[in-house]
């Protein structure tokens, strides 16, 4: 029980860690890039394709609430657990999927290459990390 305890804690983790960064851009902050044009670069691909506040304060929100699922705030169960694994997959399917196919489903331009070799070495990792431990603490 004491790993998947440190097992949900890393999944909670990850999840406030998500959601602080989108909270911090949706305030127009570029941290931790040194300015606008660098952070669209390195996280939609395009310096011109930045989403609003409004998106991306809904991805804080929702990974947020995600955290709160996963720490067991609205209790637990198989409710909780169903919960807590379908966003387990959507992680998992972020990672699998890369970042090419999550900006043609936002309907933003193509990735350029700083996206695309960031996208290889840390999100699609991240991701499939997150999704991974965020499933194994719903495991019996």
């Amino acid at each position: 029980m004491r790993g998947q305890h440190v097992v949900r804690v890393a999944g909670v983790a990850g999840l406030a860690g998500v959601s602080v960064l989108h909270a911090v851009w949706a305030t127009g902050s570029p941290w931790p890039a040194r300015s606008a044009h660098d952070l669209a670069e390195a996280v939609v691909g395009q310096a011109d394709a930045v989403p609003g506040a409004f998106p991306t304060a809904l991805v804080a929100a929702g990974t947020a609430g995600a955290g709160l699922l996963a720490a067991g705030a609205f209790g637990g169960g198989s409710l909780q657990r169903g919960g807590v694994r379908l966003v387990a997959a959507l992680f998992g399917l972020r990672a699998a999927l890369g970042g090419e196919v999550a900006l043609t489903v936002l309907k933003l331009p193509p990735a350029g290459p700083r996206f695309r070799t960031l996208d290889r070495r840390y999100y699609r990792p991240a991701a499939a990390a997150l999704g991974a431990v965020l499933c194994f603490s719903t495991l019996p």
